[in-house]
């Protein structure tokens, strides 16, 4: 593998996130959902958010459209995350109470604007758009949504030239 590209499909989204709900109501039954879907989200977060370190394989995140909850968390931590017009950002589980899981309190403790925008970012569930994404480093790029269908053929021509 040399790269990953990671692309919503359906064009509304990149990814919402999970039913939180479904793993909730899982839980008080005492099913063994929740257990084995963190364990095998996280155990996928942590090889995405470590194959540039351990392999050198880069991984992009095309952020067009919603990218919330579990999909920040599959993405956030890749070598190159890019923000488009349509992208609608944020971590909407701090709404019902739970924390910004999958590694998201060390990503938005260290973004530009400090600490006291992670915190903001963190505790309200707020919302970003690119220009937000691009101002706090959240987002590495920028590419206009109608230039994707472009983006992906250009990466595979580079080859090894991208090592």
């Amino acid at each position: 593998v040399k790269c990953i590209v990671m692309e919503g499909a359906g064009g509304k989204a990149f990814c919402a996130g999970g039913d939180v709900v479904a793993v909730q109501e899982a839980a008080l039954a005492g099913k063994s959902l929740p257990y084995d879907f963190f364990y095998e989200e996280y155990q996928l977060n942590h090889r995405i958010a470590t194959m540039w370190e351990k392999k050198r394989v880069p991984h992009i995140a095309l952020w067009d459209g919603i990218t919330m909850g579990g999909g920040v968390g599959l993405s956030a931590h890749g070598k190159f995350r890019i923000a488009t017009e349509r992208t609608l950002w944020a971590k909407p589980e701090t709404a019902i109470g739970l924390f910004p899981d999958v590694g998201s309190t060390r990503l938005l403790s260290r973004i530009k604007g400090g600490l006291p925008m992670g915190l903001y970012i963190g505790l309200t569930g707020v919302r970003l758009r690119a220009a937000d994404l691009m101002r706090t480093g959240l987002a590495t790029h920028y590419a206009p949504s109608s230039n994707l269908p472009q983006l992906i053929p250009a990466l595979e021509a580079l080859g090894d030239e991208a090592s």
